[in-house]
């Protein structure tokens, strides 16, 4: 009977790790089995649920229909394994624990893992704070989380593609570049690594430009973008309705990736380095 059936954690874990990172090969990697070995892990996971779970396009690997809906769940479960096993394994860790990092990446990817950090860990106190951290975890800062197009030292989180966007319906952008005049743009303040990153692009790339609205924050950038200001940059999963994104045929250059890392203190203490491990695994470089 299918409700019988006990899917093994560790194809879950594989099967998630293939469609975030869009590889088999950069999955086994990460997961430190051969490609062979993860590939008979999926077709033994295929089999059990007697579904096809990946499309392999020009994109790399794809989930299918079915395999969106198991990547949901997967996901769902994977997490509560983790905070029982943390939960379980090590319930006496405490202590305080002060993060910072971005606005945008703390409210899109930041909170939920945050959440399940504390129920795994109940005894830890969490103080998380917005904003840039400075050039490394400040003296009274156990943890700084950075995005960048660089990285530093530290360990990655994830990757995400910068993207163009403009509003729905705004006009064409390249009777603008054809008439050589420049093209208004909505960019964050001066100390942000995305803003230096895309007019590192622009120029390189002989392209005409004004400042037509500084956003100081990622809410602020859409809203501006939405209303029709000019053009912004945001994360490709940041992405909202009402906005779309502009391809390089379009008369913009491409824009490197978004880079997220993180530095801990070294004397931050044993409840810092769980919240760094602990993140780590949930990211996993994720795309």
């Amino acid at each position: 009977m299918p409700h019988q059936r006990n899917i093994d954690m560790d194809l879950l874990r594989s099967f998630v790790t293939i469609i975030e990172s869009k590889s088999f090969t950069r999955a086994a990697a990460r997961v430190t089995r051969t490609q062979s070995a993860i590939s008979l892990q999926m077709k033994r996971l295929e089999e059990q649920l007697e579904t096809r779970l990946f499309e392999r396009g020009g994109r790399g690997v794809e989930p299918t229909e079915a395999g969106v809906v198991l990547l949901g769940y997967a996901r769902r479960i994977l997490a509560a394994n983790d905070e029982l096993v943390g939960r379980m394994v090590e319930p006496d860790v405490d202590g305080e624990v002060r993060l910072r990092a971005p606005d945008g990446f703390a409210g899109q990817h930041l909170a939920l893992v945050l959440a399940r950090f504390q129920r795994a860990f109940p005894l830890v106190r969490l103080r998380v704070e917005t904003g840039p951290p400075a050039d490394g975890p400040a003296p009274d800062l156990s943890i700084g989380i950075h995005v960048g197009a660089t990285p530093q030292d530290g360990d990655e989180l994830m990757r995400e593609a910068l993207i163009w966007c403009v509003a729905e319906g705004a006009e064409p952008m390249q009777p603008m570049n054809d008439a050589g005049l420049p093209l208004p743009l909505v960019l964050p303040p001066p100390d942000d690594p995305a803003r230096a990153a895309a007019v590192a692009a622009l120029d390189a790339a002989g392209v005409r430009w004004t400042l037509a609205f500084e956003a100081g924050s990622r809410w602020t950038m859409k809203a501006a973008v939405g209303a029709g200001l000019g053009i912004g940059l945001l994360p490709r999963g940041a992405l909202p309705s009402g906005l779309h994104r502009l391809a390089e045929a379009e008369g913009l250059p491409a824009l490197p990736d978004a880079i997220a890392w993180l530095a801990v203190r070294p004397d931050a203490g044993r409840a810092a380095e769980r919240l760094r491990a602990f993140l780590v695994q949930q990211f996993d470089h994720r795309p």
